[in-house]
């Protein structure tokens, strides 16, 4: 399997309001940089069995897009697993119901991808690896039994941005 990992776009700042920090969405900017790294994967001609994210706004908007640009739709799942303050172990359990042929992509929130994607490349040990906004990484042939894989991409959005 292969597992890409994408950190939520740019977001509204956190501030007192009636959707709380769940609510906030993507800012412009990050509606604009989220539509290139889908372009980045479309022009890949990456396919993903199933997009994986946060119920958080943010990162449902981020996967919107990233489906929408990739022509499915019909592939989005929301995981808890994936909210803020979620265990690797969490998110661990929820992925190796998935099937070991597909792709899969995760959509959510920081420190819990970069403690995954550390997680993931080091075999199991305590690693981390910091993705900022709009930040991908791709693991190739990623194993949870025992844990491991290879780490195929570390990208930054302005490092995806310009290979458009």
């Amino acid at each position: 399997m292969d597992i890409y990992i994408l950190r939520h776009g740019r977001a509204e700042k956190r501030a007192p309001s009636v959707r709380g920090d769940e609510g906030r969405a993507l800012t412009g900017e990050g509606r604009t940089e989220i539509l290139g790294v889908a372009e980045f994967l479309a022009s890949r001609d990456v396919v993903f069995g199933c997009i994986a994210t946060s119920p958080y706004a943010r990162a449902v908007e981020t996967t919107q897009i990233v489906a929408k640009a990739l022509g499915k739709r019909g592939l989005i799942v929301q995981w808890d697993e994936l909210t803020p303050g979620s265990s690797i172990e969490g998110l661990e359990s929820r992925i190796s119901s998935r099937s070991d042929d597909e792709s899969l992509l995760i959509v959510g929130h920081e420190p819990l991808l970069g403690m995954f994607t550390g997680y993931m490349i080091s075999g199991g040990g305590d690693a981390a690896i910091a993705l900022g906004k709009g930040g991908l990484a791709k693991i190739r042939n990623a194993r949870l039994d025992p844990v491991g894989g290879e780490l195929q991409w570390l990208l930054t959005v302005r490092q995806i941005l310009s290979m458009k």
